[in-house]
């Protein structure tokens, strides 16, 4: 088995791989001393990526106690490193065996270590794909953010029937239609569940000046 050593991991979303990119001061990132690298195949890596998956007991047992922390030497109990080649992944499971989180690299810290893994033989993991991560994962948490804020006030706005601001809305989006206002209601949720945009980051930006106006 081969460790790598210092490097950052950013555990933050457990639904999805955030970027080096996208970290921000509030994120906890573990510093990490030593940690279990694996290297696998590229068709493995997006099942990992892409999926919450369960690996088998086994495997549990080989990375258990392994990833150790600059902070006091305190570990992480079930964390390692996969990557194929051209990106690393960090993994942290439960108990069960169960992927709970999962994190990027530094750019720097990734090509060092991916150096490393043209040394290494390639390990298939036994594991199986639970549920896959919804696809709008791939927006950043920015859009992601956006995203359900407008949700939440385009929902509440047809709850409490304030169907003037719906409107205005709409015709923000989609300028002057004859439809009924359920219509409308639900081109706006349909869009931004499912094709979130720049028309929606503009109109986000509308919504939050209104508010700022008060």
């Amino acid at each position: 088995m081969t460790c790598i050593y210092d490097v950052l991991l950013n555990f933050t979303d457990e639904n999805r791989v955030i970027e080096f990119f996208e970290w921000n001061d509030k994120d906890i990132l573990e510093h990490v001393k030593k940690v279990l690298l694996f290297r696998v195949t590229t068709e493995q890596l997006k099942d990992i990526v892409n999926y919450k998956i369960k690996v088998s007991t086994d495997f549990l047992t080989k990375i258990e106690d392994k990833t150790i922390l600059y902070n006091n030497d305190k570990k992480l109990r079930y964390v390692c490193l996969f990557s194929d080649l051209n990106k690393v992944i960090g993994v942290e499971f439960n108990s069960k065996g169960e992927s709970v989180a999962t994190s990027s690299l530094l750019l720097d810290e990734e090509d060092d270590i991916i150096s490393e893994c043209f040394y290494l033989e390639e390990e298939k993991i036994d594991f199986e794909k639970l549920s896959k991560y919804l696809p709008l994962q791939f927006l950043t948490r920015k859009e992601l953010f956006r995203k359900n804020y407008l949700l939440h006030e385009v929902k509440e706005l047809y709850l409490n029937k304030n169907f003037i601001k719906l409107e205005f809305l709409y015709q923000e989006l989609y300028g002057r239609n004859k439809i009924s206002i359920e219509e409308k209601y639900q081109k706006i949720i349909f869009d931004l569940t499912t094709n979130y945009n720049e028309k929606h980051d503009a109109l986000f930006d509308i919504v939050r000046l209104t508010y700022m106006k008060k």
